[in-house]
């Protein structure tokens, strides 16, 4: 029995009916479709590529591919494709700046594969698609990033800058108040000495108004001394360089009170000072923290009736925080942000004496070890100030 033989006609007829389905899908794609042959000239272009680069398709034929790239990428497109297709690599995708018939620039992202026949390549066929929009927002994104960069840079240049700028101001104006400070004690001690002479020597020459002069002048001379002295001691404080060991806090809070503390005070004043938890600091620095935070609770307690003074502190996640709470005249918690700048004082000499500076060391010793400071209050009720300082 004779095989059946394939039906040639409707063989044929299933290949016309392929080939007219791809014919339709090629040109009624949205993408640049064509084909080239071996040497790279174009055979075949559907409609999007037409419309696209504004050539007729008898001005195609015959084109080599590279006239469609921009001519500053044609090498570059010319030794890609060479070392594709030399390293084995057929299937190639490149992105490439396009120019139509009338000089337009525009991106396309192409895929090429080449045809073959019998191994040999005989031609190539590419799909390209229109990728302008965002190789244009990659770039301005790009540039955008520059700009930043550019931006972050000016910015801290000028950031430096101006710390530099601060920085000396500051050293100066260190420099003038310790100048400045240094000498005036030789003046106000002469005339401290003046005073005193008077007093001493004609002191049975003067009528009471005299007397009182004198005790006057005296007596701004040493709230001037007093004054000067503290302002050479916030110079210091940013001076000194850090010595740093570890502190028993509660040793050296016992020790500056009972340092500080008057006989009279002691037996008037009720304080508790707990186990407290030791930090690594400058202990000097440090003792002067607990100087004048004892003393300002020492002198606003010894105003009021009820006159305790609790001393604490406790250990948290990376700090230790240690606070000194009075009974005193306390304060309102709207001043608060006041109660730590230099000559800011929230009572007169006559309610309590004080040079406005001390808390001022306070915030700057705190600081310079990496610490905070603040505190709380109510009037008539007393206040509690308190630090921390960090457990590394």
């Amino acid at each position: 029995m004779q095989p059946q033989q394939p039906d040639l006609q409707l063989l044929y007829e299933k290949l016309r009916e392929s080939e007219e389905k791809y014919r339709r899908f090629v040109e009624n794609a949205a993408d640049i479709i064509y084909r080239t042959d071996g040497e790279g000239r174009f055979i075949y272009v559907n409609p999007v590529s037409l419309r696209i680069f504004g050539y007729a398709e008898d001005e195609f034929m015959g084109k080599h591919y590279l006239e469609l790239f921009h001519p500053n990428f044609r090498n570059k497109a010319r030794q890609y494709y060479a070392t594709q297709f030399f390293n084995g690599q057929y299937s190639s995708y490149l992105e490439f700046p396009a120019v139509t018939k009338n000089g337009k620039q525009f991106w396309l992202g192409q895929n090429v594969q080449p045809l073959m026949e019998n191994g040999q390549i005989m031609g190539f066929q590419a799909v390209a698609r229109d990728i302008t929009e965002r190789v244009l927002a990659e770039e301005a994104m790009r540039r955008a990033d520059e700009e930043v960069r550019t931006l972050n840079a000016e910015l801290e240049r000028r950031v430096a800058e101006r710390t530099m700028q601060l920085e000396n101001a500051n050293k100066e104006l260190e420099a003038f108040s310790y100048s400045v400070s240094h000498d005036l004690r030789a003046p106000l001690l002469a005339v401290n000495g003046f005073t005193q002479f008077l007093a001493m020597h004609l002191g049975d020459k003067l009528d009471e108004e005299g007397k009182r002069l004198l005790s006057i002048i005296r007596t701004n001379t040493q709230t001037m001394q007093q004054l000067i002295s503290a302002l050479l001691m916030l110079s210091k404080t940013n001076k000194k360089e850090l010595d740093t060991i570890t502190i028993d806090m509660n040793a050296l809070a016992q020790e500056t009170y009972d340092e500080i503390v008057s006989p009279e005070a002691r037996q008037k004043i009720l304080i508790t000072i707990p186990l407290l938890p030791p930090v690594r600091g400058d202990r000097t620095l440090l003792r002067q923290v607990w100087s004048n935070l004892l003393s300002n609770a020492i002198k606003f307690t010894l105003a009021k009736d009820e006159r305790t003074i609790e001393v604490g502190g406790r250990t948290e996640e990376s700090k230790s925080v240690y606070f000194v709470k009075d009974s005193g005249a306390g304060f309102d918690m709207k001043d608060a942000g006041k109660l730590f700048g230099v000559f800011s004082r929230l009572h007169t000499n006559e309610e309590f004496e004080g040079t406005g500076i001390g808390l001022s060391i306070v915030r700057r010793v705190i600081h310079r070890h990496g610490g905070d400071v603040w505190a709380e209050g109510d009037v008539g009720k007393g206040a509690t100030f308190y630090f921390s300082l960090p457990n590394k």
